[in-house]
């Protein structure tokens, strides 16, 4: 008897003293995650209604802005009015600037992350594509708006193909970059083991570079937002960027900022959703148990 108790206490396990399982402190640390959220929300609303109410009908509070939502996400008599909807409200034009990031970011992704990858082992790819990738890579991202516009018009495919232009040289970086921090090592014990070219790239590249080209993918999808937008800005029919602009030339305040404001929680709704889809995917990874921080 004496015996199993000593060699319970050795190894840390004394009986009857087993502490809080896996799941609760998972659940744990989420509620507490949660609640700090909740806390950080609630600190930036209360600040935003302060400087409201100091700087006036040139910034607009929480409360104008869900009024104006309540009054025009829905149906707008006001856009209705003057030519801008046909009932949708601000959703129509929403709901358009989404089908452009979204067709952008997944084909620019495709492209530039396989172009990326392929570079890795043929050179010929990595000779024509690099310089470009340089060029335009330490141009402003903005710079190529207006030849898009000019090139292919005032058209819904002008700012897709904007967005998927920055997402695949963007993505084309990321993943060259993830294929050249991938440790030498794995690729030397493939060859000493007989593997070909194209079994190592696909089970030591893709596989390990998946990681780091996740990480990027949220970059390009962050920044695609704000150029869907500003392309909208430079000339668009619809979208959220044309209602913005709409409302600085009229300067309706809390439209604009009502706009941003969904914009932004559209983003992050969607970037959840891809945290989500590449935890699961890279979950066997260091990467993807943290990817949500």
């Amino acid at each position: 008897m004496t015996n199993r108790t000593d060699s319970q206490t050795l190894i840390g396990h004394p009986e009857g003293n087993s502490g809080p399982s896996p799941g609760a402190v998972r659940r744990r640390k989420w509620i507490i995650r949660l609640l700090l959220s909740v806390v950080g929300v609630a600190i930036a609303l209360l600040a935003w209604q302060r400087l409201a109410d100091h700087v006036g009908f040139a910034f607009a509070s929480p409360l104008d802005i869900w009024q104006d939502l309540r009054e025009n996400m829905w149906k707008s008599k006001y856009l209705e009015q003057k030519g801008l909807s046909d009932g949708g409200g601000y959703r129509v034009h929403l709901l358009a600037t989404v089908w452009r990031v979204l067709i952008g970011v997944v084909f620019g992704a495709a492209a530039g992350g396989s172009l990326g990858l392929l570079s890795l082992p043929i050179k010929v790819i990595r000779e024509v594509i690099n310089p470009l990738a340089a060029f335009f890579g330490a141009a402003p991202i903005f710079v190529a708006a207006p030849f898009f516009l000019i090139w292919f018009g005032i058209t819904p495919w002008a700012q897709v193909l904007m967005v998927g232009f920055y997402t695949a040289l963007l993505m084309y970086i990321f993943a060259r970059r993830a294929g050249e921090n991938l440790d030498a090592g794995y690729v030397e014990s493939a060859m000493t083991l007989g593997g070909t070219p194209a079994s190592i790239f696909r089970h030591i590249y893709l596989p390990g570079t998946v990681p780091e080209i996740a990480g990027g993918f949220r970059i390009a999808l962050a920044g695609a937002w704000g150029l869907a937008a500003i392309s909208e800005l430079l000339g668009a029919q619809e979208g959220a960027g044309f209602l913005i602009k709409f409302y600085a030339t009229a300067f309706v305040v809390d439209g604009m900022m009502s706009l941003v404001t969904l914009l932004g929680l559209v983003a992050i709704f969607v970037d959840r959703i891809v945290v989500f889809g590449l935890s699961y995917l890279i979950r066997w990874s260091e990467s993807g148990r943290s990817l949500d921080l």
